[in-house]
């Protein structure tokens, strides 16, 4: 892996260990060449994943998606003056869906996923996290609506 300082190609591990989620390892790694330390974070690729669509069509999987959906739902409402209402660090929340999300798929043990399952398992995470992202979700189509039974 090339040191992100100073380019050089050659790195070592120092210490390495697998995240509390238990769906990453986290690398401690240090440049042979200008001794500076980083992290990495090594995932599963889902890669081999393909999403059958409603029209029978088959797509790779695309995690910018449902991070974006994740992200629109968890994110902050209208406020009383038009603005934008805080409510918490809405990407950090979509990511750790979006990563629980991943880790349903990569257990099924399935390489192809229809947009109904990927559509329920979004819906069971933020059901269970955030009951108005839920339902912000949920109001973005009759698909989904229809799909998770509202």
């Amino acid at each position: 892996m090339r040191c992100p300082f100073c380019g050089h190609k050659k790195t070592e591990v120092a210490n390495s260990r697998t995240t509390k989620s238990g769906t990453s390892v986290w690398r401690r790694r240090s440049c042979l060449s200008c001794k500076k330390v980083f992290s990495t974070y090594e995932t599963p690729s889902l890669d081999f994943l393909v999403v059958k669509k409603r029209n029978g069509k088959n797509t790779r999987y695309a995690p910018h998606k449902i991070f974006a959906s994740l992200f629109d739902a968890c994110a902050a409402g209208k406020g009383q003056n038009g603005g934008m209402r805080d409510r918490g660090d809405a990407a950090a929340t979509a990511q750790m869906l979006l990563e629980r999300i991943e880790q349903k798929i990569l257990a099924s043990r399935k390489s192809v996923v229809s947009t109904k399952d990927l559509i329920r398992l979004v819906g069971e995470e933020l059901e269970s996290t955030d009951l108005p992202a839920f339902y912000r979700y949920a109001a973005f189509s009759p698909h989904k609506q229809e799909t998770l039974g509202l």
